[in-house]
């Protein structure tokens, strides 16, 4: 037991040596990171891309009497399977369409911030993720 008790506390020792060299190794992975998250947004502004408007717009008319007909539709299928006696299973594949249908299929764009960075204060580089 005292073997392990050495040991572990030659660990702690170098664990607190090395902290100052790993924050700054740490701190350099992120300027790096905000440098090249930098230069990808300017090369991605001086190429001409497709530019996607991502403004909300309200919905015309076409668009309200197409999802208008679309739930007309689910609704007639949904009697339907409710009389085929399989309107839960209908009700619930409709539920993992909608959610699939709902999540971004599209690839990120670039210099995009993923949904994950918001829980992050500080830009740093997490291990293990």
């Amino acid at each position: 037991m005292s073997d392990i008790a050495k040991k572990l506390e030659e660990y702690r020792k170098n664990k607190l040596k090395n902290k100052p060299q790993q924050e700054e190794t740490e701190q350099e992975l992120t300027e790096n990171l905000i440098k090249d998250i930098d230069s990808d947004i300017v090369t991605s502004s001086e190429e001409t891309e497709e530019v996607v408007d991502d403004t909300i717009h309200c919905c015309s008319l076409v668009q309200f009497l197409y999802y208008g007909l679309c739930f007309a539709f689910w609704i007639i299928l949904y009697a339907i399977f409710i009389k085929l006696q399989f309107g839960t299973v209908f009700f619930l594949v409709s539920c993992l369409v909608a959610m699939y249908m709902n999540t971004r299929t599209r690839p990120k764009k670039k210099g995009e911030v993923s949904a994950y960075s918001v829980l992050i204060k500080t830009v740093k580089v997490l291990t293990g993720l």
